[in-house]
């Protein structure tokens, strides 16, 4: 079977999604299957190309995995305003739809592409060429803009970015999504009959997340964290969704703790935001750190005394945090800024790893986390590990990797 795997994002890049993607297509290449992925050239998360690298049309390579790579030009996006995301977006579906236009025609396409546009146009040249697509969806839109407050509920622009996803979940011969939530948003506000709507979670790498004692001590001590301090971190994109800013404004009201430290690791495009923040604030205990390699992942959260993960405004409805899988993994107990009845929340209290609180209330975490410091260590060790076990048994490649492989072949027939 000929399978095209669409993806922007792929190694080297460390984003959470490039690394599914490319276990996706080892998966599939290793079943003799014919698999080529189509992607960007690698620039997150800085918005920057990797050295190494020249951009062009496109750039074809054989990988030792077994699969053929086609990369193709897009613009970057160094900041996440909605005209970069825009052009990102557009170019890399106008790029990789022509490839396919012109390829040799696959059995199925698997596309885990940029929502809204990027996934459009796929949709078309699918349809244009009678392929079967099936699409991976991670983001809802137009929810997702409406949470971060881009745009209007009610507006123009809401309105036409329902009709588009409409009609490309309506192209596509099936559809992916991880949460179950999301299921009731397709089916209700979509339409979509439940049997081309598939529910499967996402995973992390267990083999890239190895918790070293050693190297943790390493990482604290180049931050100047001492070791029997209390050390909150935040890994991953600070991006205007992500809610960083509320997690600095709680230590507004925590100047008085001693021995509370608070490391965000990263970048994106309110860093230099949150940075002036911090400044503002002037606490002595936030440390900032980037860039943040992907080599450094297990020591960085290994280090950590609790992983906490923000979201902002409405936006814990409309997308699941990647980060959230392998904080668990850590074995570290995980504080969540979500709405109750998101699925982020739910996890968390399912697998009794952690706290839940809502968004934007820097007073209320600031409470949470004095309640939360007195407890025991054995007691946060316990919350850690229950997320870990709750992790293996849920989200790993083991468990979601067949369960992907078997939706796209049944598509193909």
């Amino acid at each position: 079977m000929r399978i095209y795997v669409i993806s922007p994002v792929f190694p080297p890049e460390p984003v959470v999604s490039s690394i599914t993607s490319a276990q996706i297509a080892r998966f599939l290449a290793a079943a003799d299957h014919a698999v080529t992925v189509v992607t960007g050239f690698p620039n997150r998360p800085q918005g920057k190309l990797y050295p190494g690298y020249k951009r062009r049309l496109f750039q074809y390579k054989s990988s030792p995995d077994g699969y053929r790579l086609v990369r193709c030009f897009g613009f970057f996006s160094s900041r996440s305003t909605l005209w970069s995301r825009f052009l990102e977006n557009i170019s890399f579906g106008l790029t990789s739809g022509w490839f396919i236009l012109k390829s040799c025609r696959p059995d199925v396409i698997y596309a885990n592409t940029w929502t809204i546009f990027s996934a459009w146009i796929l949709a078309i040249v699918a349809k244009v060429r009678g392929l079967r697509m099936v699409l991976n969806i991670q983001d809802i839109y137009p929810e997702s803009l409406i949470a971060q407050e881009r745009i209007s509920p009610n507006g123009f622009i809401a309105r036409w970015l329902l009709s588009i996803d409409r009609s490309i979940v309506k192209m596509s011969a099936a559809v992916i999504v991880p949460a179950p939530s999301f299921v009731d948003v397709y089916q209700n506000t979509r339409r979509l009959p439940s049997e081309k709507l598939h529910f499967v979670p996402n995973w992390y790498d267990t083999t890239r997340l190895l918790v070293d004692d050693v190297q943790a001590a390493e990482f604290r001590q180049k931050l100047r964290i001492p070791f029997n301090a209390t050390m909150i971190f935040y890994g991953g994109n600070v991006g205007a969704a992500a809610g960083v800013e509320t997690v600095i404004e709680s230590f507004r009201y925590l100047k008085d703790v001693k021995y509370l430290y608070l490391t965000i690791a990263g970048n994106g495009a309110n860093f230099d935001a949150c940075k002036k923040l911090a400044a503002d604030i002037d606490h002595p205990r936030i440390r900032f750190y980037t860039p943040w390699p992907a080599e450094e992942t297990s020591k960085a959260l290994a280090a950590a005394d609790i992983l906490i993960l923000p979201t902002r405004g409405r936006q814990s409805l409309a997308s699941i945090p990647s980060k959230l899988i392998a904080y668990m993994l850590a074995a570290r107990p995980v504080l969540s800024l979500a709405l109750p009845e998101s699925d982020l929340a739910h996890i968390v209290r399912s697998s009794g790893c952690g706290w839940v609180i809502e968004p934007d209330r820097p007073a209320e975490l600031a409470d949470t986390l004095r309640k939360i410091l007195s407890q025991s260590k054995d007691s946060l060790r316990s919350r850690g590990l229950s997320g870990r076990e709750y992790t293996l048994s849920n989200f790993t490649g083991d468990v979601c990797l067949p369960k992907i492989a078997s939706i796209i072949s049944e598509a193909a027939a």
